[in-house]
């Protein structure tokens, strides 16, 4: 694989990019979305849904039982 080719083939596109979402997604990718980060109010309530989770983590539901009740309530 010739890196510098792989390199200006990924610019050459991001170049015909026009889309602000898949530009997005591609700054958050390269981890270059400085502008978008957790704000303190957000941190905090992570941080406690976080420690809740590991004093009970048989309270948490998986994924598949979230989506079945979303599935139920739109239904």
């Amino acid at each position: 694989m010739n890196i510098e080719l792989e390199k200006k083939q990924i610019i050459n596109e991001i170049m015909q990019v026009h889309d602000e979402w898949l530009l997005k997604a591609i700054k958050k990718l390269l981890d270059l979305d400085y502008e978008e980060g957790i704000d303190e109010e957000h941190k905090v309530i992570l941080n406690e849904r976080i420690t809740a989770y590991e004093i009970n983590p048989s309270n948490a539901l998986d994924w598949e039982e979230v989506k079945q009740e979303l599935l139920k309530k739109t239904a």
